[in-house]
């Protein structure tokens, strides 16, 4: 590949790998590989599959047609993509109806596909989705819209599917972030403790039904998302200058037996600096509420 086609190719590759890396829903992610890819490699159109541990198979996941819905293969050399998941290897493919013995005895492609879509696919290019040694799932783009796809494309693809794969990567794991931070906050949600998230300028993020039940005995809104902490909880203010304390010492937390009783929990960032902190007062009552918390008796990790 000439120098400047290599640039621009990479340069498109750059272009696409912003918005890819930055979005985190998982459906909406696929479908915006496929459409990338197929643009990327000037091709009619593209197949993402992933793979399937509990089944040993790749399964597709975006497929612009209206006619095939999903295509499954197995996690062997029957198929093209089954043969690039297994060796890791990309294929070029210029005749998808020719004889493919020579790549391996048993791969052969699957017309019934086009018989099904009414499209006959001329060409074809794969490419393994890898990321740490571990094989995420095969690329397969088909029928380039001018000539046959060449050392370029395979460039440009084995470039853009390393993208690919970190991107997907990324989604899963805010994924199982966010699963767990609703879990989490389930059973926040459902204590008897009065739980108060907010940053670390002391402004609210969010309280659970406990704290809002606290707010309206007193005649008070429950509307705090964004407001300051010591406005919103006067009896609480005593707790402004140890939440303070915990912010400034860099402290994993807090705790307390006194009464109140209470949990200090802090949040960081990827720059390592705390950016939220939750509040938890224990066995919330409204006589020890009111009382100012003491400054001994006190635990800190």
């Amino acid at each position: 590949m000439e120098l400047r086609k290599r640039l621009g190719s990479l340069e498109k590759i750059i272009a696409m790998g912003e918005k890819l890396l930055t979005t985190f829903d998982i459906e909406e992610l696929l479908d915006a590989l496929v459409d990338s890819v197929s643009s990327l490699m000037s091709a009619q159109g593209a197949t993402l599959y992933l793979v399937d541990p509990f089944d040993n198979r790749l399964v597709s996941q975006s497929i612009k047609s209206k006619a095939v819905k999903e295509i499954s293969v197995a996690m062997d050399h029957s198929s093209i993509a089954g043969y690039t998941a297994t060796t890791r290897k990309s294929l070029n493919i210029r005749d998808a109806y020719a004889d493919l013995s020579e790549i391996h005895p048993d791969v052969k492609f699957n017309r019934s596909y086009d018989e099904v879509s009414g499209v006959k696919t001329r060409n074809i290019i794969t490419h393994p989705l890898i990321v740490h040694g571990e094989l995420i799932g095969v690329f397969q783009v088909v029928n380039k819209l001018a000539g046959d796809f060449d050392e370029d494309d395979q460039a440009m693809l084995r470039n853009f599917s390393l993208i690919a794969a970190i991107a997907i990567m990324n989604a899963r794991l805010m994924e199982q972030v966010m699963e767990a931070q609703s879990s989490s906050f389930n059973v926040i949600e459902n204590t008897s403790d009065m739980v108060i998230v907010q940053n670390r300028n002391g402004l609210i993020l969010q309280i659970n039904r406990s704290a809002s039940e606290f707010l309206r005995l007193r005649g008070r809104s429950t509307e705090v998302s964004g407001k300051a902490f010591s406005e919103v909880f006067p009896e609480l203010s005593n707790f402004t200058s140890e939440i303070k304390r915990v912010i400034d010492g860099r402290l994993d937390k807090a705790v307390s037996n006194g009464k109140p009783a209470y949990v200090i929990l802090t949040e960081r960032n990827i720059s390592q600096n705390i950016e939220k902190v939750t509040l938890i007062v224990k066995s919330v009552s409204l006589d020890d509420i009111d009382l100012p918390v003491p400054p001994n008796n006190k635990t800190h990790d």
